[in-house]
């Protein structure tokens, strides 16, 4: 499937829950053909903590071992970057015929966020807004890490999806600017509801911890968008959202 590719991802909003996944293949010696990496950058957990790790070809194979939510970046040897987010999963890396091959597959969307070879999946700016929120619960909620952490990647998803649909609930303008999104969405938390009860409902509890303390309750509660950082970047001119502003992440597991 990478026989000319350098990264490979089957998987959108979309997809909803499912197979998920994104194929990278790290080489020796650039292709030049399509877009070729040499660094990934992920999040994963230790005893309740994130931690951004790195995968090169020098990596000790095979390795077998989960990933966390937030941002994966992919990075060629020009410094130029593909990236996704992710409600976490499994990663397997592994040599095949010289070159190292990442998968990372998951049970919930897997979202491109924009970069040299793709654009952004329908979702993506909501998510990286998600994310952000998630940071500042990180920050002031005692004992939120550790929660997130723990929770598995469609339960993650749930509270995703419970709180963009809140969102939209309360502003006819968002409905009414992407009506496809709104239906996406409420055929989702159907779904959720009525095939993943116990996922939809710790979702929803992670959302109330999220809140406890009022400065994180603030951003969960508003009924204003944040769509996402993306509409703001725009604003500005720039073609690439900017980060949160967080000491020890980029829409990451801190």
């Amino acid at each position: 499937m990478l026989a000319h590719l350098g990264f490979l991802a089957g998987a959108n909003f979309h997809d909803s829950i499912g197979s998920a996944w994104l194929l990278v293949a790290l080489r020796e010696a650039p292709t030049l053909r399509h877009y070729d990496p040499e660094v990934i950058e992920y999040w994963g957990s230790d005893s309740g903590r994130g931690m951004q790790r790195t995968l090169t070809r020098q990596a000790v194979l095979p390795t077998d071992t989960d990933f966390s939510w937030g941002l994966i970046r992919i990075v060629d040897r020009l410094y130029v970057t593909n990236e996704y987010l992710t409600f976490g999963g499994h990663l397997l890396v592994d040599a095949i015929d010289g070159v190292v091959m990442a998968v990372f597959s998951s049970p919930a969307p897997l979202l491109r966020r924009g970069g040299h070879s793709q654009g952004w999946d329908e979702g993506a700016d909501s998510l990286g807004a998600f994310f952000s929120r998630l940071l500042l619960a990180v920050d002031y909620v005692p004992g939120f890490e550790s929660e997130v952490a723990s929770a598995d990647p469609v339960t993650r998803y749930a509270a995703f999806l419970g709180d963009a649909i809140g969102r939209y609930r309360d502003s006819a303008r968002l409905r009414a600017a992407d009506p496809d999104f709104w239906a996406h969405l409420l055929g989702d938390e159907h779904r959720m509801a009525t095939g993943h009860p116990e996922e939809w409902a710790a979702g929803a509890q992670l959302r109330r911890i999220a809140a406890a303390d009022d400065r994180a309750s603030n951003a969960f509660n508003s009924t204003v968008l944040h769509r996402s950082v993306q509409e703001s970047s725009e604003a500005a001119g720039t073609s690439d959202p900017p980060h949160p502003d967080h000491p020890a992440s980029d829409l990451g597991t801190p």
